[in-house]
């Protein structure tokens, strides 16, 4: 099973990346399931036709990509998209200890339609193609301290229909699709609450708000799910790492 080449040597990515590819494909498409071990490096690097050390640049890739784990002295894993550290690998907020907040969802309005202008623009859809819509209150310990707003692009996960996805959580969902959320993107400003947000979040209307809006994307780049989150922050913090 050698890897594919391109026919034009100018537009051809280097050879771990297509490694990476391959791999990720074998993953999503099910040749791997989640918690699986990997062949190892040498037996990948002989059925792909390539260095060991290519092998080892396209698994660190996976890895970065929270697709595989690799564990010292006992090989390379599939990681399980279902489980609750893969779900929230993606949040920023944190409690003034440092440690991710533990959101507790109650789920409050749901529906399924066509995407509006803006959901079309976002997630790279055209008019009238399906999205799945949902509300969620968010609470911790100290009470209600968010609302949720997810939208779902249907048609970036083969065969789901409206009104199959549930209170969804889109790693998990993605995963049982045959789809791999790989990256996201968000952006974080201020907001004022509305009267109906600010009902919800016991607050004063105009109440000033975090406001987070992030579009999660498959490993082919496809934005899968909008999700714009408005918060009411006491102590807690935006943690982003940067390189």
């Amino acid at each position: 099973m050698a890897v594919p080449t391109k026919s034009c040597a100018l537009a051809r990515e280097p050879l771990y990346l297509q490694v990476c590819e391959l791999l990720t494909r074998q993953i999503v498409g099910g040749v791997w399931q989640p918690n699986a071990a990997l062949p190892n490096e040498v037996e990948l690097a002989r059925d792909l036709g390539v260095s060991s050390g290519t092998v080892r640049k396209a698994l660190e890739k996976l890895e970065g990509d929270r697709l595989v784990v690799r564990r010292q002295g006992r090989g390379t894993f599939v990681v399980d998209q279902t489980a609750p550290e893969a779900a929230s690998r993606f949040d920023r907020l944190r409690q003034p200890d440092g440690d991710p907040i533990a959101w507790r969802a109650r789920l409050i309005q749901q529906s399924n339609g066509a995407s509006t202008p803006h959901e079309q623009k976002v997630l790279r859809i055209g008019p009238g193609q399906p999205v799945e819509r949902k509300r969620r209150l968010l609470s911790t310990s100290t009470g209600c301290v968010g609302v949720e707003d997810a939208c779902l692009a249907l048609d970036r996960l083969p065969g789901l229909k409206a009104g199959e996805a549930g209170d969804w959580c889109v790693t998990a969902l993605a995963q049982r699709h045959g789809i791999h959320v790989a990256t996201a993107s968000e952006e974080v400003r201020l907001a004022e609450a509305s009267a109906e947000t600010a009902a919800l979040l016991s607050v004063e209307a105009g109440t000033v708000l975090l406001q987070l809006d992030r579009i999660m994307f498959s490993s082919d780049g496809a934005p899968i799910e909008l999700r714009s989150i408005l918060c009411h922050v006491h102590d807690e913090y935006y943690h982003a790492e940067v390189s």
